[in-house]
């Protein structure tokens, strides 16, 4: 298998939007430069993938309608930048994105609690479903429960969900929510782990030859690394999306995220370099939205 192969099979089944690369592109530390960058140049990163200036263009404008980035005129020309309101957020995602899989249980758990049930029930499955990727299970009616670790203790997952589902919801922290049932047993019938284990195997399906390509190859060219970067991160972001990121001890002993996670991590290693080369060749700077890079990604690519 070639890496132009790969690009153009990954590329063609992946068919990636433009908005999600142009996210993944802006909240990339090792992509990130100092200054915003001119949209005549995020339409020569999303050339590779097959979207033309008019789709650019569009999903650019949707982001800042959104509130995800701001513009600056300059002359007739405009630089795009990440939004300080939408900072925090791109973070978090991208702490989210690159946490390693060892994360062990500290023994409490945090409840969500709709008191009452005071929100309604087509808000409140909306709310059980986007916390369904945070780690929370229904374990009874009008009750979330999630098993806390060092990484996820004290925050927030209620502020995607609006002010009106904070002033709803009681949060409570406590132990002994299995009742003395195994973590492990309790995992098994608390969350369904099914999709997750999916993208996973069919990540390391689709990303596994493409290392032992880039191991027994010449360097790939800068445009060949940006591109294999991108759709690598993609492909990645859809395991981390259905993997409600469970301590160890809630898991399977054949779960197969830490075997994705070293596969994600060695193919970011090698096309750092030639990715970087690429973004900045024109030059193209994109703004440093992020305070610190990943520790364990960065110490592995240095």
């Amino acid at each position: 298998m070639t890496l132009e192969h790969w690009i153009r099979v990954s590329t063609r089944q992946m068919a990636p939007r433009s908005t999600a690369l142009l996210k993944l592109i802006f909240s990339d530390p090792d992509l990130a430069g100092d200054e915003p960058v001119w949209l005549h140049e995020l339409i020569r990163l999303m050339a590779p993938f097959g979207l033309d200036e008019r789709a650019t263009r569009t999903s650019v404008f949707r982001l800042t309608e959104q509130g995800c980035l701001q513009s600056r005129r300059h002359g007739r020309r405009a630089s795009y930048e990440v939004a300080p309101a939408a900072a925090d957020g791109l973070r978090a995602a991208w702490r989210r994105l690159n946490a390693a899989p060892e994360r062990h249980w500290d023994g409490d758990w945090t409840l969500l609690i709709n008191a009452g049930g005071r929100i309604g029930a087509a808000t409140y499955a909306t709310l059980r479903k986007a916390l369904a990727n945070h780690g929370y299970c229904a374990l009874a009616p009008n009750v979330l429960a999630r098993p806390t670790d060092h990484e996820t203790r004290g925050q927030d997952d209620l502020s995607e969900l609006g002010e009106d589902a904070h002033m709803e919801i009681f949060k409570v922290s406590g132990r002994q929510v299995t009742g003395g049932r195994p973590p492990a047993e309790f995992g098994r019938e608390a969350w369904d782990l099914s999709a997750a284990r999916a993208d996973y195997e069919r990540f390391m399906q689709q990303c596994g030859p493409l290392r032992d390509t880039l191991q027994s190859s010449p360097a790939p060219t800068a445009e060949q690394a940006f591109v294999i970067r991108v759709l690598v991160g993609l492909a990645w972001h859809q395991c981390r999306h259905n993997d409600p990121m469970l301590p160890l001890e809630f898991l399977p002993e054949d779960w197969p995220a830490r075997a994705a996670y070293d596969l994600y991590r060695d193919l970011r290693r090698y096309t750092q370099a030639g990715a970087q080369r690429h973004v900045h060749s024109a030059p193209v700077v994109i703004p440093a939205i992020l305070a610190r890079p990943v520790p364990e990604l960065c110490a592995q690519a240095a």
